[in-house]
Parts: C-alpha cells; sequence; structure tokens
C-alpha cells in the first residue's frame, strides 16, 4: 500500500495557530495531528508515505525529517501553488515514480492531516478491494453537504440542504442515503489514472469531490462505514482542535 497524506492546507479557520504553524502540525496530546495519521498509516503496513506541503512548508519537511518512522516518507512540494486534494493527487501521480511501479490490485490509502481518527486503516482498505474508491462516510454527522448512496452503498450524487443545489442535475434524491464524507479514502491506480484524465493536460486546482461527484455514474465508488465505533474529529477551528484534544490526550 501507499499512503498519501493531505497537509498543505492554509488552515484560515484555526488562527490564532496557523499565523504561525501548519494546521497539520496542531498538538493532540504529546504528537501532532499528522504525527498520528502516519502512526496508523505505517502500523497496517504502508512502506512508502507522500505528504504534499504548501503552508509553513518548511516546518512540515523539517517535523518529517527528524521523526524516526518505519515508513519512507516522500515530500510533493506545493509551495508555488496550492492545488487542492483533487490536483494534489494528480500533480503526485505525474511526478512520483511510486505509481509507476505499484500493480493494479494495490490500494492508495488518503487521509487529510486535519481529521484525527483512530478506526483502523486496514479495513478501509480490505473494503475498497471491492470498489473503484473507497471513502469514510457518517450517515449521522450534521452537516448541509452530503454524498448520496444508493441501497448497495454506491455513490449517486451529491446535495447541498442550505442551497438546494443537487448533482448531477436532475438527480432523484428520494431513497438516498445521505452520508457526510469524513476526509480519509482509499483508491486503485486506475482510479488515480482516471483522476489524471479528469484533470486534463494543465495541471490545475481542484477537490476531490468534485471528481467523486462527476464520476459517480461511470465509477463505483462505495460508502465505507468502519464495523466498530471509532472516534473522528475535523480540528478545522480552535474549538474543534480542543475537542479533539480533550477525546485524544
Amino acid at each position: 500500500m501507499i499512503g498519501i497524506v493531505f497537509a498543505a492546507g492554509i488552515g484560515s479557520r484555526l488562527k490564532p495557530f496557523t499565523d504561525f504553524h501548519p494546521k497539520a502540525l496542531a498538538p493532540i496530546g504529546s504528537k501532532t495531528a499528522m504525527e498520528l495519521v502516519l502512526d496508523k498509516m505505517e502500523q497496517c503496513g504502508i512502506g512508502d508515505i507522500i505528504v504534499n506541503v504548501h503552508h509553513f512548508a518548511d516546518q512540515v519537511e523539517n517535523f518529517v525529517s527528524g521523526r524516526e518512522s518505519a515508513a519512507h516518507i516522500h515530500i510533493s512540494d506545493e509551495r508555488a501553488r496550492l492545488l487542492d486534494t483533487g490536483g494534489a493527487l494528480v500533480k503526485m501521480y505525474r511526478e512520483n515514480p511510486l505509481f509507476r511501479k505499484m500493480s493494479e490490485d494495490e490500494i492508495i490509502v488518503v487521509h487529510n492531516a486535519d481529521i484525527v481518527t483512530d478506526f483502523p486503516l486496514k479495513e478501509l482498505a480490505e473494503f475498497a478491494a471491492s470498489v473503484d474508491a473507497a471513502i469514510l462516510v457518517n450517515t449521522q454527522r450534521i452537516t448541509t453537504r452530503h454524498f448520496l448512496f444508493d441501497d448497495k452503498g454506491l455513490l449517486q450524487g451529491w446535495n447541498n440542504t442550505a442551497t438546494g443545489s443537487v448533482r448531477p442535475s436532475g438527480l432523484a434524491t428520494d431513497g438516498l442515503t445521505p452520508a457526510a464524507f469524513g476526509g480519509v479514502h482509499a483508491i486503485h491506480l486506475g482510479t488515480l489514472r482516471a483522476l489524471d484524465k479528469y484533470c486534463g493536460a494543465e495541471l490545475r486546482p481542484f477537490s476531490i469531490t468534485d471528481f467523486y461527484i462527476d464520476t459517480c455514474r461511470e465509477m463505483r465508488t462505495g460508502a465505507f462505514i468502519p464495523a466498530q465505533a471509532y472516534r473522528w474529529h475535523d480540528i478545522g477551528t480552535p474549538e474543534k482542535l480542543s475537542a479533539a484534544q480533550a477525546d485524544f490526550c
């Protein structure tokens, strides 16, 4: 398996911490949020991990280089231009030789550095073997934006309950199950190729969410819900970071 950690975000809602530090290095007990993600990946046997950097990139690079790791950590440098989650993956695919060496059935686990959770990544990887992409979701978390899944757990679209917008246009939402995306997913090499084609010749910033929505009729994108109860926190604001710290410390 290959791991990918998104650690480039500016984290404007987490000020004042992000005025001086990258969000990925927010403290959770004696560790940082990103270190918890790296630990999880290493514990499930991931030997190569790619970390993208932009905001306070030097701090992230120094942290990674100074940390004892069971995995080989690669840096994807976005100092010149922040590419969002979709563009970041395409840049990695185009520039890192790891993807030329991996087998077709090998899994790529993708994890936002600002998501703190403790479900087993191996369980996600095993589920991903049966679909083109497996995305961590929660049907109970309150949000205005939802992925919509059919009775087989396959993605059919997306809606925003605050604005009433639905994608793809004209989708009938009756009978579909809404669920919040949890910032962790697993894909195959073929899915990464499809993402590269979706991006087009010129590398550009775009969200992986748009890719999943726009390709849901061609790809099997499955809802992954861990078998056992687990902890999940988005540390995007000071209040949310405090909640994660209280839960994990």
